[in-house]
């Protein structure tokens, strides 16, 4: 082994490192954005409750998914939106390179 191959097995578990905490920090952003989405859910459910009178519960449920729901789905519009332009944009200059999103 050479000293360039030991190089680039401290850069890969550099790399490694750094892909797993950026792993747990996704995790971490998910579980706030999931228990802010909750409360939100269950302060929208507690004031719905008083003047529609309807069950909290159902309220809670349908008012947290929206919280969580549809701004995952604009994330998610808006990524795909970006792949698609991407890939058009290198299909136009004449690219070869696929993308691997994962």
């Amino acid at each position: 082994m050479t000293s360039s191959d030991d190089a680039h097995a401290g850069t890969r578990r550099m790399m490694e490192t750094a892909i797993r905490r950026l792993n747990v920090i996704e995790y971490v952003i998910l579980g706030a954005a999931m228990g802010l989405a909750l409360t939100a859910g269950a302060l929208t459910a507690w004031l719905l409750q008083g003047v529609t009178g309807a069950s909290f519960r159902i309220l809670w449920i349908v008012t947290s998914l929206l919280f969580f729901g549809v701004p995952g789905l604009m994330v998610l519009r808006r990524e795909r939106r970006a792949a698609t332009r991407d890939d058009t944009e290198g299909q136009a200059h004449g690219s070869t390179t696929t993308r691997d999103d994962g």
